[in-house]
């Protein structure tokens, strides 16, 4: 039987709903594709240690494979609506393991960055966005526990990476650490793939109908840029920890096991957060399920750097990682509020294409400054700057839907000419 076929036949058991084969389908996607992005904070010291580079080279491989994210998602997202998905995470698939497999080749830093910025292009923006959206038109009712589901995948693979890969580079080397996660993908993660499907058509269009209804008050094109800017702020926030973390407590002594269970820790505490903003997202609105978990996560961002108790830099792991894995939940939420389905696959790649040039910005910005002052206490104390301006532009986004009525009655009444009405 061709995997095809196991596909479809999984999809069909009556045991388990169809939609729930491919919320798990998608939630393995999104470990193993976050996984990947965590691969640059993980290889970092190897690198500086065997060929003498820059944080900052090496952390703008994160900000190409940033960058190639957003980019490569606006094309994925215009394909999402045209062709099979499943095509297209399987594709996304093979180019992860293509990367992984020649990065192990790699000796000089501009290899190592176009790598990361071709497998950001036309592999994890395959699977990023294809993988939210096809969940989000399985689901109208309970979306949030849905959604929940599947970007904790991301955060539990972010997590785990450091956990699994750093014993595997002290025994086999970083080269063959990186051979042999390119082969799982394409062993384990490419089959899996073939699960993630859209529901029947006849499906699509009650459920689009719904949702249609329960849009946001604004034209999409403003519920898009307000929550494009806030994606800005809120991944330049979180980048600097994601990248930077293991390098900072390595810095300091800390043992590997060290380093990487705290990481671990705060990526299972950030798989809980997603799923439980998630459920407070169909309780009291995405927006302010946004809001709380940002806060959460800026207040608590900067106190990695001087924070040495090995308990209290766990409890804070706990607390960073459940903020931060809530921001994602419910910014991909607000994001399916505030647009209807005919143009949820676009708008969730221009605000992915944001979030990544946020992501970007936040990981080079950071080994940069760490280069100058040799001191990661600007570049934490700049993330928790970025997400008090996060939470400002959340501030503002809601004052304007509480008020655009009365905006565009006032504006009528100014301009009585102008086209404001049909905004």
């Amino acid at each position: 039987m061709s995997l095809l076929s196991i596909a479809l036949s999984a999809g069909r058991l009556k045991s388990v709903p169809r939609r729930w084969v491919v919320v798990a389908a998608a939630t393995f996607g999104m470990l193993a594709s976050f996984g990947m992005t965590t691969t640059i904070a993980v290889f970092m010291k190897p690198f500086e240690d065997e060929f003498g580079w820059l944080r900052a080279d090496i952390s703008f491989a994160y900000a190409l494979l940033s960058a190639g994210a957003a980019l490569g998602g606006l094309v994925v997202g215009w394909a999402f609506d045209r062709i099979d998905t499943r095509i297209i995470v399987v594709f996304g698939a093979l180019v992860m393991a293509v990367g992984l497999s020649g990065l192990a080749a790699s000796s000089d830093v501009a290899t190592v960055q176009w790598i990361y910025l071709a497998t950001g292009v036309a592999g994890f923006a395959c699977l990023y966005t294809p993988l939210i959206a096809v969940v989000g038109l399985w689901f109208d009712r309970g979306r949030g526990l849905a959604m929940g589901i599947v970007t904790a995948g991301g955060a539990i693979g972010q997590g785990i990476t450091p956990l699994l890969v750093q014993p595997m580079i002290a025994m086999f080397g970083w080269r063959n650490t990186s051979m042999m996660l390119g082969a799982s993908f394409l062993i384990v993660l490419a089959p899996i793939m073939l699960l993630v499907i859209k529901p029947p058509q006849d499906a699509i269009p009650t459920a689009a109908a719904r949702a249609e209804s329960k849009s946001w008050p604004l034209p999409p094109a403003f519920s898009i840029g307000w929550l494009g800017l806030a994606a800005v702020f809120c991944c330049a926030s979180m980048a600097v920890p994601l990248v930077h973390l293991v390098s900072l407590l390595t810095d300091r002594g800390e043992a590997i096991t060290m380093s990487g269970s705290l990481l671990f820790v705060a990526m299972l505490a950030a798989s809980a957060g997603r799923v439980v903003i998630g459920l407070v997202c169909d309780r009291i609105g995405s927006l302010a399920g946004y809001a709380l978990a940002v806060a959460l996560q800026s207040i608590t961002v900067y106190w990695f750097v001087p924070l040495q108790s090995h308990v209290a830099l766990y409890l804070l792991a706990v607390a960073f990682g459940f903020g931060f894995g809530g921001v994602m939940t419910a910014l991909v939420l607000c994001v399916r509020a505030a647009v209807p389905p005919r143009v949820a696959g676009f708008a969730m790649a221009v605000v992915g294409l944001l979030a990544w040039g946020g992501m970007g910005i936040g990981g080079y910005e950071a080994g940069y400054c760490f280069d100058v002052t040799r001191s990661y206490t600007i570049p934490f104390l700049g993330a928790a700057l970025a997400g008090l301006v996060n939470l400002c532009v959340i501030a503002a986004l809601w004052l304007h839907l509480r008020y655009h009525n009365s905006i565009l009655v006032w504006l009528q009444k100014r301009y009585p000419r102008s086209l404001v009405s049909t905004a």
